[in-house]
């Protein structure tokens, strides 16, 4: 199989039409220059301002002082660097800061803190007696006073004092006929000696079986007039102690059963002050039996003794409870909150130190050769005169107030508080 070419024949193309070509391909070419133009510039721009950073971060670089890397409580440097407050410090050498030089005392013990008024038991009101209340004290009634002994309220009396009356009756009769059979007996006997002359009498023919059950019939005839007494009494309801009236339904006419409660109330004298405290302010403050403490409520300031503790703690704040029982005329509401001041035992070989030594995490910053050294202190308590600890080496003396940049072993320059107020402008960073 032979493949052939065959020629085929090319018109010429005419002059108009290969110039309007040329013409084209030039305009097309145009754009394509413009846009190389552009992205050149660009690049040009984008390497200046990396240049103008480079020679920015060298200049710096160049201006920034050396500093020595910062030694930890090991001794060994920092490979991270000093902070930039650490860096200043440094700088400055060993800047000086406030301090305290505290003396060993002796120290009474004090806590203060709130509690609130809280009634130890209520004490609901009910008749022992049924009937229809044919009276009511003004005091009875929620937020009314009432003494010991003072009828809140009345019931009917007539029906108990006609049970009295039946009662009294029956104990006439009971000892009429126990004089009727000791007289029997009496006669008995002298006839038997009559008959017999000293033979004994026997208890048969003396009647004494007969007398004794006239006694017995007696003795309960006095018990059933006794109770019919009492039940008369308990129609005027009264109670043994002064109190307060909390709630109270009793009312003109209202007829009453027994055993009913128609009201609540509460002594005076169950009136205390509950004071939450900590497991570790409790320790402190053992033995706190009959210690004294001070309630302070309404600008008064009302002594009272602690009567007890807590069995237990509270599941939610794991705090135990102190109960102080207060004077018998001192009345205070219920749910009133309080302040109260506890005075504990004396304990030797204590500092008192201000509040403002205290840093982060309950720590102090002490001085020793001239270096800042971290030192938790055991607190016994807070106080008005400030935090009692007990003592410690306190070195050169304890910093007061916040330093900037403060770290283990950072080197500073001890001033008493009579210097550092002559020196107040070249104390770097110090609180109040």
């Amino acid at each position: 199989m032979s493949i052939s070419a065959k020629s085929i024949p090319v018109e010429p193309i005419p002059a108009e039409e290969k110039g309007g070509s040329a013409a084209g391909e030039a305009q097309a070419a145009a754009p394509m220059r413009t846009e190389t133009r552009r992205g050149w510039m660009g690049i040009a721009q984008i390497v200046g301002v990396i240049a103008v950073v480079s020679v920015a971060i060298v200049y710096s670089q160049e201006q920034a002082p050396e500093v020595a890397p910062s030694a930890g409580l090991s001794g060994q440097a920092n490979p991270t660097g000093p902070t930039g407050q650490s860096a200043v410090a440094d700088a400055l050498g060993a800047p000086p800061v406030r301090v305290v030089v505290p003396e060993r005392t002796s120290s009474l013990l004090t806590l203060t803190t709130n509690g609130s008024v809280q009634v130890r038991n209520y004490v609901a009101l009910t008749p022992q007696v049924a009937g229809a209340v044919v009276a009511v004290a003004e005091s009875m009634r929620a937020g009314g006073e009432f003494q010991a002994g003072d009828v809140l309220f009345k019931i009917d009396p007539r029906d108990y004092q006609l049970a009295l009356d039946q009662a009294n009756s029956e104990v006439a009769a009971a000892e009429t006929r126990l004089m009727l059979r000791e007289a029997e007996g009496d006669a008995a006997r002298g006839n038997y000696a009559l008959l017999h002359g000293d033979k004994p009498v026997p208890m048969l023919v003396a009647k004494i079986p007969q007398i004794e059950l006239n006694k017995a019939e007696l003795d309960g005839a006095k018990a059933r007039a006794a109770r019919a007494q009492l039940d008369l009494s308990r129609t005027q309801f009264s109670l043994p102690f002064a109190g307060r009236v909390t709630e109270s339904t009793v009312g003109l006419g209202q007829m009453l059963s027994k055993g009913q409660t128609v009201g609540q109330v509460f002594a005076l004298e169950a009136l205390e002050v509950v004071v939450p405290v900590s497991q570790e302010e409790l320790v402190r403050l053992n033995p706190v039996t009959d210690m004294t403490a001070l309630v302070k409520v309404g600008g008064q300031e009302i002594p009272a003794i602690v009567d007890r503790a807590s069995a237990e703690l509270d599941e939610r704040t794991r705090f135990a409870r102190l109960y102080l029982s207060l004077a018998d005329d001192v009345v205070i509401p219920p749910g009133t909150f309080v302040e109260v001041t506890l005075s504990g035992a004396e304990v030797a070989d204590t500092f008192v130190l201000p509040e403002s030594v205290e840093q982060a995490g309950s720590m102090v910053w002490r001085i020793a050769e001239g270096t800042l050294q971290p030192l938790t202190p055991t607190l016994l308590a807070r106080t008005e005169a400030g935090l009692i600890v007990e003592a410690f080496d306190a070195g050169e003396g304890i910093v007061v107030g916040s330093v900037p940049g403060a770290r283990p072993g950072m080197a500073v320059t001890p001033v008493l508080p009579e210097a550092a107020d002559m020196q107040a402008n070249s104390v770097v960073g110090v609180g109040e």
